[in-house]
């Protein structure tokens, strides 16, 4: 693998990451009612960073997605991991829907823009900011099918509070597949490319 080849993968395996630690959290969220939190707050400050391909600044390097780099590296996962694995993909769908309806992308477009302009007084992981970001979620994702089915408690997918955190997370979850197909990352390589992935992602793990 040529130097250059090996830095495309790693930024893809970087923008992958970041949806696989957006399965994550959604995960956490659903089975026990809460999510590591900085983590999180890095997912959801990814939604608003537009207009970059660099992983570096979109998802903040390996520190912004470090918790999604196990599953990729890990060649022979557990029932957790593949459940995890089920969502990424289902995000990967939805960012490929998205692309195609072009009424709910300007939407969406519309809406971030609204939340970047008054970003100087909401904190996104306030329960303001989930709201809003849970709103946009609702609005114009959630109309795509099929949907992303979460599974978990059902004390937890009852508590409005971490329905809206799930939501949000999803939000980033697609942004950072957005990403990987604009890096020219595509889902079949997460199963026929999976040696590739899982060494980049090791070294990415290790350089940590």
């Amino acid at each position: 693998m040529s130097g250059r080849e090996r830095a495309l993968t790693e930024q893809r395996v970087l923008a992958l990451a970041g949806v696989c630690q957006c399965a994550l959290l959604a995960q956490e969220l659903a089975r026990r009612g809460h999510a590591q939190p900085e983590p999180l707050r890095c997912a959801l400050e990814s939604i608003l960073v537009v207009n970059q391909t660099d992983p570096e600044i979109a998802l903040g390097g390996v520190q912004g997605i470090y918790a999604g780099l196990p599953d990729l590296a890990r060649k022979n996962p557990d029932p957790s991991a593949v459940e995890r694995l089920r969502y990424a993909i289902a995000m990967i769908d939805i960012q490929k829907r998205l692309r195609r309806d072009t009424t709910t992308a300007s939407r969406l477009r519309a809406q971030l823009d609204e939340i970047r302009d008054g970003r100087m007084i909401l904190d996104l992981v306030s329960p303001e900011g989930i709201s809003a970001l849970a709103g946009i979620y609702s609005t114009t994702l959630s109309l795509l099918t099929p949907k992303v089915i979460i599974r978990g408690s059902e004390q937890h997918l009852k508590d409005e509070h971490i329905v809206l955190k799930v939501r949000s997370v999803l939000l980033a979850g697609v942004r950072a597949a957005y990403l990987f197909h604009e890096l020219g990352g595509r889902k079949w390589q997460i199963f026929i490319g999976r040696k590739k992935l899982a060494d980049s992602a090791s070294r990415l793990l290790g350089g940590q």
